[in-house]
């Protein structure tokens, strides 16, 4: 064979497409350093978009584990040719790195480069390909994929693909799913290549921290969702090393309160256009602060520990021995208070702590003797409250309702020697159940009412019966958050 300019090129071309991720760096980096070479001699010559889009098809190899001074030489041949060409003015309406900011999944931009093959030797056409703009257009993606945040200029053309699964995952997290929140949760989790780059890994990391909080409320009753996120996390953590961080807490990234605005950051830092649209909100704030590693191990260890736990505690075994240092005192006696506060915050939003809770209550209340009228009474109108106002999970309903029907001992028609000196219809149940049960401890609430009022069969006209008739007819039902509620 001839050794021409146009066979050397060809070879090159051939042994750019075999540079991947998995490469070994004694066959790549002199391949990458050649081609970063031969850039920076001219990067607004008329070559500069065959040696650019050999360091776009290369990206792969240089977002993973290349060596230093390969990495260096590319990153500064893209920004060589950045500086050249710009954004020149030219007759095309539109360029193909446009396209590629669309289409982007996981900032692998090195899937998205021409057949260029096909743009080389004298029959190749001066199209939009190998015009200056898209070959600066292209050098900034590529730039940013390998050095995220550290180029100007690219367009915020967020991934189609990124838009959908956000507004996915939104609905989910603002409790208005669109589908399957488990399904949506479990996509989400599986979203990590096995090489991914910087702003995929964060994005990633932040994604699943922002989701943990739906999958730990109790609201997912698949023990698989907990699972596929925890692996998730897990595949990520490896790849976050342990190397500490220079930055202090206060320098890390401010978390939104909202975690659907959390879930946007974590997509938009996986793509060259998200990232350009989250600078276009920040302005000069520094925004490779959400690539720190040592910040993403924070955030991916501490949804890891909220993750473990609820897990065990939603679909493992519930040792509610484990519950008597929270709610009893050292004298046995009922920690009302603490009873009372989680039931509280459980009547707006139910979580698996409250159930844990009410499924303590009941069968407490179930080993309790008659010598202890006044607990066993509170611990009843503790779980008639949950079950009132709770949404719980379907194995939790069922026990209470076998609580209501053993509860069921004195006719709601009996006669009532109470006359109006019932407590409210709409009682502060917190209030009044922590004074009912210590009234030296907590003050007494507005129309406080003694034990005989609680316990009389009027003030409760029908409800361990009907309750207990509902969960016998119908069992638990499944709301549109997926959720078990008691009727």
């Amino acid at each position: 064979m001839i050794d021409t300019p146009a066979a050397r090129t060809q070879r090159l071309i051939e042994a750019w497409g075999h540079v991947t991720a998995d490469s070994d760096r004694a066959e790549a980096d002199p391949l990458v350093q050649d081609c970063a070479r031969r850039l920076l001699t001219d990067p607004g010559g008329g070559t500069a978009y065959l040696w650019t889009f050999g360091l776009v098809r290369m990206a792969g190899y240089l977002a993973w584990q290349p060596g230093q001074e390969a990495a260096r030489s590319a990153l500064d041949a893209l920004r060589a040719v950045d500086r050249a060409l710009g954004d020149p003015p030219c007759a095309h309406p539109s360029h193909p790195y446009e396209g590629t900011l669309k289409g982007l999944l996981a900032d692998e931009v090195w899937l998205a480069g021409p057949d260029l093959m096909s743009l080389v030797g004298p029959a190749a056409e001066d199209g939009a390909w190998r015009c200056p703009a898209n070959v600066a257009g292209f050098a900034r993606l590529t730039a940013d994929v390998l050095a995220p945040f550290t180029v100007r200029g690219i367009p915020g053309l967020i991934p189609d693909a990124h838009t959908s699964s956000l507004s996915n995952l939104s609905s989910v997290l603002n409790g208005y799913p669109y589908g399957d929140p488990g399904e949506e949760l479990s996509f989400q989790a599986g979203g990590l290549p096995r090489h991914p780059t910087q702003g995929v890994l964060a994005g990633h990391v932040v994604t699943l921290h922002a989701s943990q909080w739906y999958a730990t409320s109790g609201l997912i009753t698949e023990k698989r969702v907990l699972d596929d996120m925890i692996a998730g996390l897990e595949a990520a953590l490896p790849l976050l090393g342990d190397a500490p961080c220079a930055r202090t807490v206060a320098e890390h990234p401010g978390l939104d309160s909202d975690p659907s605005g959390n879930a946007r950051t974590g997509h938009l830092l996986r793509s060259p256009g998200g990232r350009a649209e989250l600078r276009s909100w920040h302005a000069d704030a520094p925004l490779e602060r959400w690539l720190c590693h040592d910040f993403l191990r924070g955030l991916a260890h501490e949804a890891l520990g909220k993750l473990r736990y609820a897990r065990d505690s939603l679909f493992g075994i519930r040792d509610d021995r484990l519950l008597d240092a929270e709610y009893l005192r050292p004298d046995g006696r009922l920690d009302i208070g603490a009873l009372t506060h989680c039931f509280d915050e459980a009547e707006y939003d139910t979580s698996w702590q409250a159930e844990n809770a009410v499924r303590w209550a009941a069968r407490r209340y179930a080993a309790t003797e008659d010598g202890s009228p006044r607990e066993r009474l509170v611990l009843l109108l503790l779980v008639l409250w949950c079950a009132g106002t709770a949404e719980l999970a379907p194995d939790v309903g069922e026990e209470i309702r076998d609580l209501l029907v053993g509860s069921r001992t004195v006719p709601s028609d009996s006669a009532c020697a109470h006359a109006d000196a019932h407590p409210p219809e709409y009682p502060d149940f917190e209030a009044h159940l922590n004074h009912l049960y210590a009234p030296d401890e907590f003050d007494a609430p507005e129309e406080a009412r003694g034990a005989g009022a609680w316990g009389c069969p009027a003030t409760w006209p029908g409800w361990p019966r009907t309750r207990s008739r509902h969960w016998r007819d119908h069992g638990t039902r499944r709301t549109r958050r997926g959720r078990g509620r008691c009727p």
